[in-house]
């Protein structure tokens, strides 16, 4: 962690305690020494004026006297810099169809904020959005008044499966981009569930006046959270699965699912668990390293990637 970053940091650990915090503490946040402590306290409250002082019984550090004092502009840790550049190209994409005039203020201050941290330009830096699906300016336009204006929607869906379309009435609930590709998280009052929406894939969109329904917090984290990709729910299956040694340190790097079991065989070679609900895009995950990965369990699972593998062959024969 680099100087800046440690005196960011102490100064938002100061402003949150409501307790003298030891120096045993702060090293460990700050990921450094005792002395390092020492010296990033000396710097705060020398170099910056931090009204620091400590506590006469236990040793610790506080902040005396009001709220007042802040550190002259924002310091941001690299992380929360790259966080930034990620909105800023994604708010980009989003005002050239839609709330022009507010996104672009926004874009003017986080330029302005990684100005102040060394990135002159952005455009030195990135971002490729690979398979890029783009929703229809004037259908995200309507979604996204729906949603924050808390309205129900009456969209026309196209399925890809089955290519027809139908009529549903939803309520809104939040937008996901997820692998370049915007979903409508909603309230389903056809189906009476929870369903994701890809914008793409909505014909026309009209918002309703009657409000939106309100959907317990608890019930969509655990409907978000529990099963593989996009396609969310309740996991009924645990796909276990067998990595080669030749990706295995590309694949230890990935995040597969927050509840993913990963373990490293004698080898080399990973062995994977990952919770799922619908097998689609799992299968589509797991051809993407072709040979190199393999369906232990379950039998389900193995059957579909062997039959995908089947009718591919076929196409070159």
């Amino acid at each position: 962690m680099k100087k800046h970053d440690k005196i960011y940091l102490l100064d938002q650990m100061l402003k949150a305690a409501k307790y003298p915090i030891s120096k045993e503490y702060i090293a460990e946040r700050l990921e450094c020494s005792i002395a390092t402590v020492y010296r990033t306290i000396g710097d705060l409250r020398d170099g910056y004026g931090a009204p620091i002082e400590t506590d006469a019984n236990n040793g610790g550090f506080y902040y005396h006297g009001d709220d007042s004092f802040e550190l002259p502009g924002l310091r941001l840790q690299s992380d929360e810099i790259e966080a930034l550049l990620m909105a800023s190209h994604l708010l980009e994409d989003i005002q050239k169809g839609l709330l022009k005039e507010p996104l672009l203020r926004l874009l003017n201050n986080i330029s302005n904020l990684l100005k102040e941290h060394g990135i002159k330009d952005k455009r030195n830096i990135q971002i490729i959005y690979a398979l890029f699906r783009k929703a229809d300016p004037e259908i995200f336009s309507q979604v996204f008044q729906g949603l924050q204006n808390g309205k129900k929607l009456q969209i026309e869906y196209l399925a890809r499966s089955t290519k027809e379309t139908s009529q549903r009435s939803i309520s809104p609930l939040k937008l996901t981009n997820y692998k370049n590709a915007w979903y409508l998280d909603s309230w389903c009052h056809l189906r009476e569930a929870i369903r994701s929406f890809a914008l793409e894939q909505i014909v026309s969109c009209k918002i309703c006046d009657e409000p939106a329904i309100e959907v317990n917090q608890k019930l969509l984290k655990e409907h978000f959270s529990g099963s593989y990709g996009i396609f969310s729910g309740e996991p009924k299956y645990t796909a276990r699965l067998k990595v080669s040694e030749q990706v295995a340190g590309w694949v230890a790097k990935e995040q597969w699912h927050s509840k993913q079991n990963l373990m490293e065989l004698k080898d080399g070679s990973l062995f994977l668990e990952v919770p799922y609900n619908n097998d689609t895009e799992l299968v589509m995950d797991i051809l993407r390293y072709g040979e190199n990965i393999t369906v232990l369990s379950p039998d389900s699972l193995r059957e579909k990637v062997k039959l995908t593998i089947e009718q591919m062959q076929k196409n070159y024969q």
